[in-house]
Formats: structure tokens, sequence, C-alpha cells
């Protein structure tokens, strides 16, 4: 079901179908950006957060949020950029360190065991990009 949404970035009503929060054209400039750091990263592999961003003139805060998307990673194990939402430990990329995304995938695995076999599927497979 679509809805109408503001964009949060320029403020123009679309219609959402609840996955994104940008309207399609700040979308595809978010997409065009992004494209720019997996080249540069291509092209210089090891740099640090904030020399991509000077170079490429993209703040620091977007090429957080890529990396809570789990869309980019940190390569240093120890970083003191990007921590767990849970337990503040320190992670490399999304937003919960590998023992929190355990405890609470067994937490939800016990409120709600599993589902009832039928003869159409519910269940999507995804793959990160």
């Amino acid at each position: 079901m679509q809805e109408l949404r503001n964009c949060e970035r320029c403020g123009k009503l679309y219609r959402s179908n609840g996955f994104y929060k940008l309207c399609p054209s700040c979308w595809e400039f978010d997409e065009f950006d992004f494209r720019r750091i997996k080249e540069y990263l291509s092209n210089h592999p090891g740099a640090k957060i904030f020399e991509v961003s000077t170079a490429l003139d993209i703040s620091v805060g977007k090429i957080k949020r890529y990396l809570r998307e789990s869309r980019l990673e940190i390569i240093e194990k120890e970083n003191r950029f990007l921590f767990c939402d849970k337990c503040g430990k320190s992670i490399r990329t999304g937003k919960y360190c590998d023992e929190c995304y355990r405890s609470m995938q067994k937490t939800l695995t016990v409120i709600y065991p599993g589902s009832r076999r039928t003869r159409r599927s519910t269940v999507v497979s995804f793959k990160s990009v």
C-alpha cells in the first residue's frame, strides 16, 4: 500500500512504498553518491572515512548511514566510529555486533517459533548488493 510522505531531503510530497524515505529523484541522487563512494574505494582501497568525505564532498553522516545499512564496511576490526546500538561495542557495519544480533535472533525465535507449512510460501529472500 502506498502512502503520501514528505521526502527527508527536499521535502517534496511523494508516494512511498514504505521502503524509502526519499522521493524518487532524491533517491537517484543518493544512489549516485553511493556509486561514487564505491568507485572511489575501488581506486583507493583502505581509504579513511574522512578522506572519502573530503575527496567526494559527501557528508560523513551519509557515509555512516551507508555503513548502518550494511552497504559499506570498515576494514579495521576496532574503530572509534561505528558502535553497536545495543551494547556499544565497536562494529564494522550494520547496527549490531554479532553477539547482540544472535541474541536478538534467539529472542525472535522464541517469540515466533516458526510458521505452519502452507501451500503458498510467504518467505522472501534478500541479498546484499
